[in-house]
C-alpha cells in the first residue's frame, strides 16, 4: 500500500513539474542600447531577452524601468529626480530604430514554456525630465508584470538590474543612436578612433 501511494504521489508530482508548473520570467540584457536625452523627453531602447524556464506559458503584461543612483552630490538634479520609473511605450525590431519602420506599441506578449523571446523595449520619461542623466552610472532595474499570478494578485517583480552608463555617451545626446554600456568596449573604441 505504501509503495502504491508513493508511486502515485511521484507520478502526480512529476506530471506537475514537467507539464503544468508555472515559473517566473528571467530577463537578460546586452551591452548595447540606444538612447536620447532632450529637455522634453528621455528615450531608452533596451534589448531584453525574456526566458521562461517553466513548462507553462507566461504572458508579459507590462514592463517598467526603474532608474536610481548616480554619481552626483545631494545638490545634483539626479538627487531630486531619482529614483524614477520609466514606462514601456513600444517595441522595436532592432536597437537602432529605423526611420519609416513600424514600431509596435506596448502590448502584452506570450513566452512559451522553456522558450525565450527577444524584444527591444522603448522606455520613455516625458514631461520635461528634471535631470539630463549626466552623472552616471545609474542602476537600471527592469520590473515585469507577468501573468497568470497566484491568488490573482498583480505583483510587479524586479527581474534584472544593470549599470546604465550614460557617462560613456559620446556624440549628440539628443539623437536616438546606438550606445555602448560596456566601459572596456568604450575604451577600446576610443583608443582606435582617438
Amino acid at each position: 500500500m505504501v509503495i502504491s501511494v508513493a508511486a502515485l504521489v511521484f507520478t502526480l508530482a512529476s506530471f506537475w513539474w514537467i507539464q503544468v508548473r508555472r515559473g517566473r520570467p528571467r530577463v537578460e540584457t546586452g551591452h548595447v542600447f540606444s538612447g536620447a536625452i532632450t529637455n522634453h523627453k528621455i528615450v531608452l531602447c533596451i534589448p531584453l531577452v525574456f526566458h521562461n524556464p517553466a513548462p507553462a506559458a507566461l504572458v508579459i503584461a507590462d514592463i517598467k524601468l526603474r532608474l536610481s543612483g548616480g554619481a552626483g552630490d545631494e545638490n545634483s538634479p539626479d538627487h531630486k529626480a531619482l529614483p524614477k520609473r520609466m514606462f514601456w511605450i513600444a517595441s522595436h525590431g532592432s536597437v537602432y530604430p529605423e526611420q519609416g519602420k513600424h514600431r509596435q506599441y506596448a502590448m502584452p506578449f506570450a513566452v512559451e514554456g522553456r522558450k525565450s523571446v527577444e524584444r527591444v523595449i522603448e522606455f520613455q520619461w516625458d514631461d520635461a525630465p528634471e535631470t539630463q542623466l549626466e552623472d552616471g552610472p545609474y542602476t537600471a532595474t527592469v520590473e515585469v508584470l507577468a501573468l497568470p499570478q497566484r491568488w490573482r494578485r498583480r505583483k510587479w517583480r524586479s527581474v534584472c538590474s544593470f549599470q546604465l552608463r550614460t557617462d560613456l555617451w559620446s556624440g549628440n545626446r539628443n539623437a536616438l543612436i546606438p550606445r555602448t554600456n560596456d566601459p572596456e568596449f568604450y575604451q577600446a573604441i576610443k583608443e582606435v578612433t582617438g
